[in-house]
Formats: C-alpha cells, structure tokens, sequence
C-alpha cells in the first residue's frame, strides 16, 4: 500500500537515524586523568563500575525531552482516507471529518512511546611505567544495558464523544491499524545486552615538570572492536562506537597546599568509516542493507578539577567539564531513494556537567625497589546541568585501583 511504504521508509529515517547517530560522552578514568606519569615498571590496574538511568535528553534547541520523542509518529485525516479501499466507507468517513471539524491535514491519531534506559557500565584499564616519563596501557569498556519501552496511541480530540459511536470506533480502529502496521517491525516491551565498546590505546609522556607543577600529553587510538547493532533494533543506544578514533590531550597538574589542581583539553578524530542500514518495505518481504559512509563528527573537552587532601586516607575532587561534537556527515542513498544524508540533522552536540567525588586509600605497603604498592578507592556523581542533543541523565562510578 502507498501509505504503509512512504512510512517504512520514514521508519528507516527516523529510527535508524539516531541509532546510527554517534553521541559521545566523557567518561575518564582515575588511572589516566593526572598529569604525573608512573614510575619505571609500576604497573596500575583499575576497574570503573558505572551506573545511570536514562529517560530524557537535551534536544536540539537545549530543552529536556523524553527520550522516546523521536520515535513518536502521527496519521493524518488525508492518509486514512487514502488507505481506505471502500468508496462508500470513505464517504461515510468524509463525511464524519467534516460533521467533526476536522480538515484532511489534521492529524487523526498519534503514537508515542515511552523509553527508559538503565546502563552498568565496566571499564577495564591497565598502565605501565615504561620509562620514567612514559607510561602506556589500555581500557576495555563492556556495557549492560536493559530498555523498556511502553507505546501509546492517543485519538484525535475530535473522535471524543459519543455522536456516531459505530463510525467513532471504526476510525480509532483504523488508525490504530495504521500506526501498528505501517513498516515498522514490532518493538520488545523490554530487552536486555552485554554490548562491548571500543578498546583504546594509551600512552602519556611527560613534557615539563617543576618542584610543584607538570605537562603532560597523552595520546589516545581506539578500535572498533564494538559489535555493530541489529539491523531490527529501531530503539537502540547511540554512541560513537564502531570506527578509528585518534586523540591528543594536554593535561596540566598544580600542587598548591593541600590542593592538587588540575586543568585538561583535548581533540578526538573520528576516522570515516561505512556502516550499515536498513529499509523496509510493509508490502513486501524484501529488505536493503545498503552500506552508507559516514564521518561521524570531530570532538573536543575541557575540563578543570581540584583534588582537596582531607586525611591521609581520603580527598575530595571536584570538576567541572565541557564537551563538544561536530555535526556527523553521511553519504549514499538505498534502492527506495532515500537520502541518508538526513541522518546528520542534529548530531551536533554539547554537554556541560560537573562532578563531585571522593578518593579513599585502602591500605598502602609501602615501596618495593621504588615502586608504590597500595589499594586505593573512588566514588564520583556526574551531574549534567546543559547541553544539546546530549543524554540528560546523572551518573554514579566508582573505580577501584591497584598500584603494583
């Protein structure tokens, strides 16, 4: 049918886009976030437990929405009347639209959904003092995420009433078949994965230092070692995910009394790549899975941060950090004529968010050969406070770190 293919390829375009989409997100660990470079051969070994629960996010113009608004998709007195194949049965329906108001670009009926995201996240990092300046490793990120969706579909105001009751419920009838059945594939009222990120390479040299001050910079290469998402999952988290990414950063230490002070910028190349998508057709079983290039967007941050001793035992951090994302680009058009170049509406982005946390050690052996041996412990809370087209959702992470 005309109607049930022009919103399979809308589907393609609305819900393959954002998960197609890379949406990035600060997420530093303990371990590589001071300029000071461990000692020759100390190794450091951390684990970064997260969680966060999502249901909202900044839109385009910096407003919180639901996350499920993008998702959302309407009928309108016009495609009824053009779906409908009885000639007697739409001119009753005619007839009803206009005894009601209505006029055909009204919209008749709309489908919305409700989504909510809780993610665990695991990030395995590793560092080695290769040289007393230099220190390399890596991180392994591994997520769990479990998504609940809840769909909805609310009538026109001018189906209200009880006039013409039989025709009433005819129409709500209709377009609930319409917005069920118009190309989309259905969507789990819940599901749940283990998806792994990309892995990263790191390494840090130390340019300057002083008697209470050092610069260093640290390099960043990430692979694609994500798995690519299922074709059949509309709803799906968006991240950058699923190409090279090369990174330089500068970071910058001051010790200042019981203040370690901390200032850090970096730039993240997002490498193009191709990826695959999909659009279906309701009026056949044939699918397309074109391969569409994309560059997903360039990125950069800030952030500042002040390590405050309490004790011998416990600090205090605070921090303030600012993302920024280039818009994506896309290239390639699929069988039906879409033009994929729509998917980088919006994938520019901005984030502000602020953290607070503590540092506890744990126990400390003391050196062996010059090399620190001890335990410590971290809890922090981000909390985002603005943004654009970025997740609006507070996170709590807590590391725990092993210097060997």
């Amino acid at each position: 049918m005309k109607f049930s293919r022009t919103i399979g390829i809308l589907a393609a375009l609305i819900l393959c886009g954002p998960g197609a989409s890379g949406e990035v997100s600060f997420q530093q660990s303990r371990s590589w976030k001071r300029a000071r470079t461990i000692q020759p051969g100390q190794q450091v070994w951390g684990l970064q437990t997260s969680y966060q629960k999502i249901s909202g996010r900044f839109s385009n113009s910096g407003t919180v929405q639901p996350l499920g608004r993008p998702y959302a998709r309407t009928v309108s007195w016009k495609q009824l009347l053009e779906n409908e194949s009885s000639v007697q049965s739409r001119t009753e329906m005619e007839s009803y639209m206009r005894s009601r108001g209505a006029h055909e670009e009204d919209v008749a009926a709309t489908a919305s959904y409700q989504v909510e995201r809780e993610e665990v996240g695991f990030n395995v990092n590793w560092a080695y003092g290769l040289m007393r300046r230099w220190m390399i490793g890596f991180e392994v990120p591994l997520t769990h995420r479990r998504t609940q969706v809840k769909s909805k579909v609310a009538m026109s105001p001018v189906l209200a009433g009880t006039r013409q009751p039989e025709m009433s419920q005819k129409i709500r009838t209709a377009s609930e078949q319409e917005l069920s059945n118009s190309g989309y594939d259905n969507i789990p009222d819940q599901q749940r994965s283990w998806d792994w990120g990309d892995a990263s390479i790191l390494s840090q040299v130390s340019l300057m230092e002083g008697y209470r001050w050092q610069w260093s910079l640290q390099q960043l290469m990430r692979f694609p070692t994500a798995r690519n998402p299922e074709l059949d999952n509309y709803i799906q988290a968006a991240d950058d995910s699923g190409q090279v990414d090369l990174g330089l950063s500068s970071l910058v230490d001051v010790r200042y009394r019981r203040w370690v002070l901390g200032a850090q910028a970096g730039y993240v190349v997002q490498l193009p790549d191709s990826m695959r998508t999909r659009v279906s057709d309701s009026s056949s079983t044939r699918k397309v899975d074109p391969k569409v290039w994309r560059d997903l967007g360039d990125w950069y941050w800030a952030a500042a941060d002040g390590d405050y001793h309490l004790s011998n035992k416990l600090n205090l951090n605070l921090e303030y950090a600012y993302l920024m994302k280039f818009q994506d680009k896309y290239r390639g058009r699929s069988a039906e004529g879409v033009d994929y170049s729509t998917f980088a509406k919006n994938t520019n982005q901005d984030l502000h968010q602020t953290k607070v946390g503590f540092l506890y050690q744990i126990n400390n052996e003391g050196t062996r050969g010059g090399v620190e041996n001890k335990w410590v412990a971290s809890v922090a809370y981000n909390y985002p406070w603005l943004g654009r087209n970025s997740l609006n959702s507070s996170r709590t992470s807590v590391d725990l770190i092993s210097y060997f």
